[in-house]
């Protein structure tokens, strides 16, 4: 029997979380919810109050991060025998028919490991700005094309692209028991990247349906912010890339710091230099624990 678990990570995350879950609790294909907070200094729990009865709530007693506070969530998942599982950020708003579509699509098309609906942004007529720019070698519609997939009341195949961020990732069970859990050396960013990559190692597919769509509520990415994230998090991302060989990982995360480091200081001067250095560790002193994490995420989930 299918049955579909969505999971929130929520952090002072007040001013969303209210239309996330009604939304949610509208869907045609009926979902449990879990919400795991990390830790809220806000009136996050006050919001979700009301909903209790309708919803699990998780409080954690730190900040874990993303991908830490949706591993303990997808740990649930897993000893609780969900077959799909549905990451949705606390910023995401979903159409009664979104689950649905996704669940047909995941049974569908069993070699996708993740599958994404279409992130728009909050007026719905276009696509969010990140996620546009994963997938636009592979799908960039113009307004109309974009309003006649969305109009479509039956899920359409499935397309392939090479990544797409985990703003709202529907997951057959089955991934995570091979591939593995978010690995903890990536806090909030890189996360996502590290498990799709390591997903496509395990012959999974990442694909896109783009007749579903959640409304990302999110401002577009000041440059200087984006590029102090990338820094932090893109080239360890490259290093510890096991689709490719070690070397091959290494010269391109490299390329990658430099890169980015050289973007930021034009922009930002000698600001992040502490974070570029951090960063650069990883490509000459710690060598040794790169490779023993590569060989970790190979092994798959223990």
């Amino acid at each position: 029997m299918d049955k579909v678990v969505t999971i929130i990570v929520t952090y002072n995350g007040s001013k969303w979380i209210r239309r996330c879950l009604e939304q949610l609790l509208e869907s045609s294909t009926k979902t449990d919810i879990m919400i795991l907070d990390n830790n809220s200094s806000d009136n996050t729990l006050d919001v979700i109050a009301p909903f209790l009865k309708k919803i699990k709530l998780i409080k954690l007693s730190s900040n874990l991060g993303f991908g830490g506070a949706n591993n303990i969530g997808i740990q649930k998942a897993l000893d609780a025998a969900y077959s799909h599982i549905f990451l949705l950020n606390q910023d995401a708003y979903v159409r009664p028919d979104t689950i649905s579509k996704l669940l047909i699509t995941a049974l569908e098309n069993p070699d996708y490991g993740i599958i994404s609906p279409l992130q728009l942004n909050i007026s719905g007529k276009a696509l969010d700005q990140v996620f546009g720019n994963q997938v636009r070698k592979q799908y960039n519609p113009d307004s109309e094309q974009l309003k006649l997939d969305l109009s479509q009341n039956s899920p359409s195949t499935v397309q392939e692209v090479k990544f797409a961020g985990a703003a709202s990732w529907f997951v057959p069970a089955e991934v995570f028991k091979k591939v593995g859990l978010f690995h903890p050396q990536f806090f909030h960013y890189g996360e996502d990247n590290n498990f799709a990559a390591r997903a496509q190692y395990y012959d999974f597919k990442i694909g896109i349906q783009v007749t579903a769509a959640v409304l990302h509520d999110r401002k577009p990415r000041e440059l200087p912010k984006f590029l102090s994230t990338k820094l932090r998090t893109f080239p360890l991302h490259q290093l510890l890339d096991i689709r490719k060989p070690f070397f091959i990982a290494w010269l391109v995360g490299y390329y990658q710091l430099m890169r980015t480091w050289s973007k930021l200081k034009k922009i930002s001067g000698e600001k992040h230099k502490t974070q570029y250095l951090e960063t650069r560790k990883w490509f000459f002193t710690h060598i040794k624990k790169a490779r023993e994490i590569r060989i970790e995420l190979k092994e798959g989930h223990k």
